[in-house]
């Protein structure tokens, strides 16, 4: 058992201390504290980050740096959340702020981001007493407990698929082990990596120097130099893959022990998780490409002669979920993976196909020649029979291999929304992630244009007849704006269908067909799919 949010709360510090936004992050697992009084704001919150670590920090801040900006205030929070953060305690909050504005608390829950308000006037609590009984309480634990490898797969459980790779879990082992890690294959070829401290790349350039030496022959006369220890050990994944793991120590904390538990908690990874680190296989250019390490990605395709070029379409395809009792695999879509690659084998096409996480993932060339058509046909009816999947997100373009990853995050920040305002549907293209993420922006921001699109629906909302908004949202979300199709998936009439629509367009004072008003609308049901607000508001 590790230090929760909810587990601190319990501390002498903050006990006193009010959840008042994020109450579904409470159990989020507290690593360390970290002060916040400064802010870039300069620093785009949606630009990616492929070296984000997430150190399930809980930030302590009076918010002082912001206390004039609400927008700076719920920007701040987004990118805490964004960088690993989790949680914030604020202090003297009727001094420094005056009030809390109701957005930052929206913003907060949205984000399932805790924000504890330590009583508000209480000028004799200091920082220093949080982050002493909050260290002291992990510190306790960890010494009573000794469960590294136990506690890093619990984090990691916690932490968004797109963002659970191997150089998280390294990262998790650099703040146990105070080191630097390496992870290579066989061949010395680094595939992940984690630096203590972070920004401390020389060790990279270390690691390079000694094992580029295959016998290791000058490692005492490079640790005299750089005054390091040095650690390597060698070790099974999955399959029969042969890992080595490589470590550089500027203190006498780490040792053998820990590294056999550095190698234990990436054996646990890539078997919880379906992570491919066989670089010698083509199927780990996947993992690869989407996690931006553009350098692996080139030497996996160079060594196992994969044609970059000829790629030109990413296909994910997403599990349903299944209850426990009814799920007799853990993994749905592996079991799918020969069946797929035999559709592209009798087709005579070149794929790269799968498992990362719980998804599946293929790449592909996709053409407009009779063949390829015919191909998408068959794997459209093969997706489309297989109740294992809940959706499948397409992207087609040139220079796929560049894309990738910048899509990867689109989707991935896009996917649980896309299921929220289409939940009837299974086919997703890049232009449904696209607008997923426009969606997501609107969700998060605090302009006009949100408040303008929330505002569309009250005369519909308000309305005695609670079928309207039902009826609108399924005429131009699930039925594409076909009146048949609308009365099919309501079980209604289609007249009861037509006299919906007529007393809407009443309603809302313009026709649900004419631009630009009719994809303010489209935007707003989209809002109320995603339960932003309701018939009771």
């Amino acid at each position: 058992m590790s230090i929760t949010v909810r587990d601190c709360l319990k501390l002498p510090s903050l006990s006193l201390g009010r959840v008042i936004a994020g109450h579904k992050g409470l159990d989020n697992i507290v690593s360390t504290v970290s002060v916040l009084e400064f802010d870039d704001p300069d620093e785009d919150e949606d630009t990616p980050d492929n070296e984000l670590i997430a150190l399930n920090e809980l930030l302590i801040s009076a918010f002082f740096c912001v206390r004039n900006d609400v927008d700076a205030q719920c920007s701040l929070i987004r990118k805490s959340k964004k960088w690993g953060d989790i949680g914030l305690v604020l202090f003297y909050s009727d001094i420094i702020l005056g009030s809390l504005d109701k957005r930052l608390i929206e913003t907060a829950d949205m984000l399932d981001f805790p924000i504890i308000l330590l009583p508000e006037k209480n000028m004799g609590l200091k920082y220093s007493d949080v982050i002493n009984d909050v260290m002291e309480a992990i510190f306790y634990d960890r010494r009573m407990k000794n469960h590294f490898v136990t506690s890093a797969i619990e984090r990691l459980s916690q932490t968004a698929e797109e963002k659970r790779t191997p150089s998280l879990a390294l990262s998790l082992a650099s703040d146990y082990g105070r080191a630097s890690f390496f992870l290579c294959d066989e061949a010395c070829h680094i595939i992940a990596s984690s630096y203590w401290p972070m920004n401390n790349y020389e060790d990279l350039n270390i690691v390079k120097e000694i094992i580029s030496d295959p016998e290791s022959r000058g490692t005492s006369s490079i640790e005299e130099t750089y005054h390091i220890s040095f650690f390597r050990t060698s070790f099974t994944e999955r399959k029969q893959n042969r890992l080595i793991l490589c470590a550089v120590s500027h203190h006498d904390r780490l040792n053998s022990v820990i590294m056999s538990e550095v190698a234990e908690l990436i054996q646990l990874f890539t078997a919880l998780w379906n992570y491919n680190l066989n670089v010698a296989s083509k199927e780990a250019v996947i993992p690869a490409l989407f996690d931006g390490r553009k350098e692996l990605s080139d030497h996996i395709c160079r060594s196992t002669g994969i044609e970059k070029e000829l790629y030109n379409r990413i296909l994910i395809l997403e599990p349903r979920t299944y209850t426990v009792e009814k799920a007799e695999n853990k993994d749905p879509l592996s079991v799918l993976l020969p069946k797929i690659r035999s559709l592209f084998l009798d087709a005579d096409c070149p794929l790269i196909c799968d498992m990362l996480g719980s998804h599946m993932v293929l790449l592909y060339p996709a053409g407009t020649q009779p063949r390829s058509q015919l191909l998408e046909s068959d794997l459209h009816d093969f997706i489309s029979s297989h109740e294992e999947f809940s959706a499948c997100t397409s992207w087609t373009g040139t220079n796929l291999f560049e894309s990738a990853p910048e899509f990867y995050r689109e989707y991935s920040e896009g996917k649980h929304i896309l299921q929220k305002i289409y939940p009837r549907k299974i086919f997703f293209t890049a232009e449904d992630v696209h607008y997923a993420s426009k969606i997501r922006k609107l969700c998060q921001s605090l302009d006009q244009e949100k408040e303008h699109c929330l505002q569309i629906l009250r005369p519909v909302l308000s309305d005695r007849e609670p079928d309207l908004i039902k009826t609108l949202a399924c005429y131009l979300l699930d039925a594409d704006s076909m009146l048949k199709k609308t009365a099919e998936l309501m079980f209604v009439h289609r007249n009861t269908v037509l006299y919906r629509l007529n007393r809407i367009r009443t309603l809302l004072g313009c026709d649900l067909a004419k631009m630009p008003a009719a994809y303010d609308i489209y935007m707003a049901v989209s809002l109320y799919r995603l339960e932003l607000f309701t018939e009771d508001d």
